[in-house]
């Protein structure tokens, strides 16, 4: 037991080095999200290679915490002045949702003969664990629609950033001018947030250990009893550890199988990104808020990956976070309903095309 759990502990540390090494060589490189991507980077072509890599589920649950307390930070009065302007926003969101899905559920199904159960998964932005959830209960390609999601978000971290960076529309002000809090409101903070957190875990508050820190957070903030943003002690190692685990999705995956619908999935990425990059820009007009920041907040990505990249690249946390927030809500109540719509409400045998 005790050699199992030093191998165990070898293996996390080793992945963690990996994506810290990668994480370096995209900051000094001078790359966009450097820790963020370049952890992701690093580690991915570390199991390409054959290394065993890990990321423990507790990891995960401390960044989710993470960027919940990161959202809650960058809360200000200035930021409840702008939430006047993200209604727009949010409908143009439920509108590109729907038309991404589309997209690549034609795309699926259109070129590559893909069954209507496993395009429609493959093809929804975000939410991983529900679409696997109910794309198994359905009898999708489970494969397909895992090497789809996870080629996705590969590209969307390691690409994104690079694309807006380059739009040259600088940071936002208000992340940008914050300092980081005292060590003692830090403290505090991670401490009642980690407690609000954890709570919202145990009753099943959908993505609880994010919403709940975030939400008490902002209060704390904005009641004057703590100031500042988190310092970058605590976000450079959970940039590096979620980085780390969005490649360790493909440690599972078979390199045949990923070879062979690599092209697919690429092209569906770009489908994605060029349909959430037409809605961003419609919701920017309407709202007059910056294309990338909105772009970044449409983006097909993972609910903790896209906001946690709003810090690393200096967009506004709060609205990404919020319109990432309301995706994935939206997403885990819309995917069984419109699933049990299209495909009936039974466990299906198998999928008609794959």
């Amino acid at each position: 037991m005790n050699a199992s759990w030093w191998t165990w502990g070898l293996v996390v540390t080793r992945t963690l080095l990996i994506g810290a090494a990668g994480g370096a060589v995209f900051l000094w490189a001078g790359l966009p999200a450097p820790w963020l991507a370049g952890a992701m980077v690093a580690t991915a072509l570390s199991v390409a290679a054959g290394v065993k890599v890990c990321v423990p589920d507790n990891a995960r649950r401390a960044v989710f915490l993470l960027i919940g307390l990161s959202i809650g930070s960058s809360v200000t009065a200035d930021t409840l002045q702008r939430m006047m302007s993200w209604p727009a926003s949010l409908l143009m969101l439920a509108v590109t949702v729907v038309l991404v899905t589309a997209v690549q559920y034609y795309y699926f199904q259109a070129v590559h003969g893909w069954g209507r159960r496993t395009a429609f998964f493959a093809g929804l932005p975000g939410a991983l664990s529900t679409v696997l959830i109910f794309a198994e209960h359905h009898a999708s390609d489970l494969p397909r629609v895992t090497v789809a999601q996870s080629v996705r978000l590969f590209f969307l971290i390691a690409l994104l950033p690079i694309a807006i960076s380059n739009l040259g529309e600088g940071p936002a002000a208000a992340v940008a001018s914050a300092p980081p809090g005292p060590w003692l409101d830090t403290a505090i903070v991670v401490a009642v947030g980690c407690v609000a957190g954890l709570l919202a875990e145990r009753f099943k508050v959908p993505a609880g250990l994010m919403l709940a820190p975030a939400v008490v957070n902002a209060a704390l903030h904005l009641s004057g009893t703590v100031h500042g943003v988190l310092p970058d002690t605590l976000l450079v190692p959970g940039y590096v550890i979620l980085g780390c685990l969005v490649a360790t999705r493909f440690a599972g995956i078979g390199m045949g199988l990923l070879k062979g619908m690599l092209s697919a999935s690429l092209v569906a990425f770009a489908l994605a990104l060029a349909t959430s990059a037409l809605g961003a820009y419609v919701a920017s007009l309407l709202s007059g808020l910056p294309f990338g920041q909105t772009w970044l907040a449409f983006a097909p990505g993972g609910l903790e990956t896209m906001t946690i990249m709003a810090f690393a690249l200096d967009m506004d946390p709060a609205f990404v976070g919020a319109l990432q927030i309301a995706r994935f809500l939206g997403l885990s109540i819309a995917i069984p309903i419109a699933a049990g719509w299209l495909f009936g409400r039974g466990r299906a045998k198998a999928d008609e095309a794959t």
